[in-house]
């Protein structure tokens, strides 16, 4: 009986599971992340002592999000959040002696990027939620998802998301 009794009360609170949503919509709507990675490397010359560094070459990425929409729902602890978001991502190249190739020269990409990001939020009381990152989806400019434009937008959600909590 006492186990019928304690399942009863757990089993209540789930009839009323629109506030965490609405809880976590608030704090994630228009919250805003970044993701960046330097690609540069090094470039030496063999002069007759040694190598001499004379630059670098290689990539800048960057992107700038904000989440514009939020939805989700609850299965028993575990909130299954969708968010939108829209934004920029930036590819600059650099090369030799260190300084950024021209645009008139294909050294720089600018892309806009949008799409859909689901995810996991589990809470228990008394403790940190926990999240369990998922996957995008319906990107925009770019469509595949792989391509660095979506990887870094992704990676700058995450971070969004992760500065809620």
């Amino acid at each position: 009986m006492k186990k019928l009794a304690f399942s009863l009360f757990l089993s209540i609170p789930a009839v009323s599971y629109a506030g965490p949503i609405e809880d976590i919509s608030a704090i994630l709507n228009g919250r805003v992340g970044t993701s960046s990675e330097d690609r540069r490397h090094d470039v030496f010359q063999d002069v007759l002592v040694g190598k001499v560094k004379i630059g670098c070459k290689g990539d800048t990425l960057e992107s700038h999000v904000k989440i514009d929409g939020v939805s989700g729902k609850m299965e028993g602890d575990t909130a299954i959040m969708t968010v939108t978001y829209s934004g920029s991502y930036t590819r600059q190249g650099w090369d030799i002696p260190c300084q950024k190739v021209s645009p008139a020269l294909g050294g720089i990409e600018n892309k806009n990027v949008r799409g859909s990001y689901e995810f996991r939020v589990t809470g228990k009381p008394f403790q940190k939620p926990i999240i369990t990152w998922g996957i995008g989806s319906d990107f925009g400019e770019v469509a595949h998802g792989g391509h660095d434009s979506n990887v870094f937008a992704v990676r700058a959600v995450q971070n969004a998301i992760a500065s809620a909590f």
